[in-house]
């Protein structure tokens, strides 16, 4: 048996990257899988791979910047499954090579519309669904390592990341006596196609691995896997926080950049 038996999961940005491996892992465990994009084929390949899995799955286009969408979505999932236990806030872009000095006002309201209000959106309408059932259920929001760091081609980005991380704590506090938890996963370097270029700049790739106490970037099953403790009764006690599978990147950044630099030995 699988630890998500009989459960229902709604993952936003479905389509691809993180957002595909947690739809997959999910069904792995045993749920359910509502699969929400805009990405009409990548939904379908996503969904096809759930049902590979020998669960159910429906596809529901939503833009999660229009409350309404997110709402339908929600109706949808409830429809043909009668409830929802999981809901992953996923769906992101990022600006990049938009610095503090060039980027536009269309540039900065995209990515906080989609990174924050969007995330907003899904976390309320799951939330109040789970309410409304009056059953325990799990929030689970994306954030990212810029949540913690800067970045000066990325100010959108990472201030919606770091909102994100704040926004769980808000929730956590306000569901938490509804027997809903919620939480952010905050990946580091992902191969997917976001981080694409990565894997053309064979040198940059490395440059981030060598910084990477792990030593090699991250794969979309990496976030799943956090994802699905989450997801579970396991993770009960853990609200209102942010868990980073990033390889140890944040908490040895410096050491790091010192070792390369050999100002301390390797031990």
């Amino acid at each position: 048996m699988g630890k998500l038996d009989g459960k229902v999961a709604v993952v936003t940005g479905a389509a691809s990257g993180n957002g595909r491996g947690m739809a997959v892992r999910f069904a792995q465990d045993g749920a359910n899988v509502v699969v929400a994009d805009l990405n009409q084929a990548g939904m379908d390949e996503t969904a096809r791979l759930v049902r590979q899995q020998e669960r159910e799955a429906i596809t529901v286009p939503c833009d999660v910047r229009n409350k309404a969408e997110v709402d339908a979505l929600i109706t949808a999932a409830v429809s043909r499954f009668g409830k929802i236990d999981v809901v992953v806030a996923n769906a992101g872009v990022a600006e990049t090579d938009v610095d503090c000095f060039t980027m536009t006002e269309a540039q900065w309201d995209r990515t906080i519309d989609i990174n924050l209000k969007g995330v907003f959106f899904t976390l309320q309408a799951g939330a109040n669904q789970m309410r409304a059932q009056k059953t325990a259920g799990r929030l689970i929001a994306i954030s990212s390592i810029m949540g913690e760091w800067g970045a000066a081609g990325s100010p959108a980005y990472c201030a919606s990341k770091g909102g994100v991380k704040q926004m769980v704590k808000s929730f956590g506090i306000a569901c938490g006596p509804y027997g809903i938890t919620c939480n952010a996963i905050g990946p580091g370097f992902i191969h997917t196609a976001m981080t694409q270029r990565l894997k053309e700049l064979p040198a940059f790739e490395q440059f981030l691995a060598d910084r990477t106490p792990v030593g090699f970037i991250g794969e979309p099953e990496d976030v799943a896997a956090v994802a699905a403790f989450l997801a579970t009764d396991d993770a009960r006690f853990v609200n209102g926080t942010t868990i980073f599978p990033d390889g140890g990147i944040t908490a040895g950044l410096y050491s790091n950049q010192m070792r390369l630099a050999g100002l301390i030995e390797e031990s």
